[in-house]
């Protein structure tokens, strides 16, 4: 846990690649021990050291694989947050149609879940990525 504590902090700094690395000691450390609701958090929290180092591809990746793990622990949030960030990396790479499903998609999960700021969050991002289309 205190890797991928560290690793938000250093994220927050713009140290990046250090970030990365935090995560990536403690996905394999969680995997280890078999936490799979921290791999999950640890993914989706690389993912976004990966955004903020300009790797929008490798972030869309990390943050996929955390979807389906917080699904299978049961965390719906969860699921909606990852989603909602697949589409927003999704959309710095131009692959404009995989961000509006996973937008939808992400929209929809926090629409069952009662999170209005998860929605609202996720559909300023999907008019972000129509407008982004449409240029």
């Amino acid at each position: 846990m205190a890797l991928a504590n560290l690793g938000i902090a250093l994220a927050g700094v713009h140290r990046f690649d250090d970030a990365i690395t935090a995560h990536q000691d403690a996905i394999r450390i969680f995997r280890h021990i078999g936490d799979r609701h921290s791999v999950a958090q640890a993914l989706n929290n690389l993912g976004i050291a990966l955004t903020g180092a300009g790797r929008p591809g490798d972030a869309s990746s990390a943050h996929q694989d955390a979807a389906p793990i917080f699904q299978e622990t049961g965390d719906i949030h969860g699921v909606g947050v990852a989603l909602a960030s697949v589409g927003d990396a999704m959309a710095k790479v131009g692959r404009f149609g995989e961000a509006i499903t996973a937008l939808q998609d992400a929209t929809a999960i926090f629409q069952e879940a009662g999170d209005r700021h998860g929605e609202s969050v996720a559909l300023t991002t999907l008019k972000r990525v129509r407008g982004a289309q449409n240029t």
